[in-house]
């Protein structure tokens, strides 16, 4: 699919379904048939940060691109989610659509679960692929972790202004951290849909809680070394080369710590690789969940 392509031109032949999950109204994008594969996205994000890929996945996986819970449409909890909400709620979905095992990709939050998830059901998870996913926590360097804050502290400070004045501007600002070239990926199609769903308190709530400063409670949940090297499903750590969340160091040594792992990068992409350079990002995907090492090139 050519990258100027509209959202809706971009899922031309794809299907969007509500699915009841434990009373929780919950919004997927499907298409194709094979083996199940997953797509989570990132904190205060929807399903259609996966606009350019589902279509060219289905032609080897049955794709579910979701909208994690209190995300886009699907519908939250009274309460800010925990890690045990988003968990449930994946594998209630799953059970909902009777997959037993499936292929997990998540990026940045949807990492996050998707990591816990093969931690806590590895008999649910066939392969994880983690993409320039949250919740690290690692000791990579002082520069590393530097340039991780500062990239943090700025996402912080448009969230915040966002939340305070939720005009198109200012979505606009917010959305252009995800990207290393927002001049050239973020389009004027892709700031109205977020602005439209940003329109709901519940999705306005996901973006706090996703972004919110990391408390003693929250950081009981975070990937630390002792729970990667823990991980026992096949992974592929995907990263790019100028992830604002988190450095490359972080990825590597992510790869380096789970057992078996492999390392991906994606360079001139920032948060959103999936979509800043779809193909690439599409033919790494297959590439391992097919098991075409040869044709990775990674270790």
């Amino acid at each position: 699919m050519h990258k100027d392509a509209s959202i809706c031109v971009s899922l031309l032949g794809a299907e969007t379904r509500f699915v009841d999950v434990d009373g929780v109204r919950t919004r997927t994008i499907q298409a194709g048939e094979g083996p199940d594969l997953i797509l989570m996205h990132g904190g205060g994000g929807h399903a259609e940060a996966f606009a350019r890929n589902v279509t060219a996945l289905s032609r080897h996986f049955r794709v579910h691109a979701l909208d994690l819970l209190g995300h886009g449409l699907t519908s939250g909890c009274e309460v800010a989610p925990k890690r045990r909400d988003y968990v449930s709620h994946l594998l209630g979905y799953m059970d909902q659509e009777g997959i037993d095992r499936a292929h997990l990709v998540g990026e940045s939050l949807g990492g996050w679960i998707a990591a816990w998830t093969a931690l806590e059901h590895p008999d649910r998870v066939d392969r994880l692929i983690y993409v320039c996913g949250a919740r690290l926590t690692l000791e990579v360097g002082a520069d590393a972790e530097a340039r991780t804050a500062a990239g943090r502290a700025e996402l912080a400070r448009v969230t915040r202004q966002f939340l305070a004045d939720p005009s198109p501007a200012n979505v606009r600002e917010r959305m252009a951290w995800l990207f290393h070239h927002p001049d050239r990926d973020l389009t004027d199609e892709l700031v109205a849909l977020r602005w439209a769903l940003y329109q709901s308190e519940e999705s306005r709530s996901a973006l706090t809680n996703a972004t919110a400063p990391p408390s003693a409670a929250t950081a009981e949940d975070n990937l630390t070394a002792e729970r990667l090297t823990s991980l026992t499903r096949p992974t592929l750590v995907l990263w790019t080369s100028h992830n604002p969340s988190a450095t490359v160091e972080f990825g590597r040594r992510a790869a380096e710590l789970i057992p078996g792992a492999e390392f991906a990068l994606m360079e001139d992409c920032g948060h959103w690789p999936q979509w800043e350079r779809p193909e690439e990002f599409n033919q790494i995907l297959t590439n391992y969940l097919q098991g075409d090492r040869e044709s990775r090139g990674q270790r």
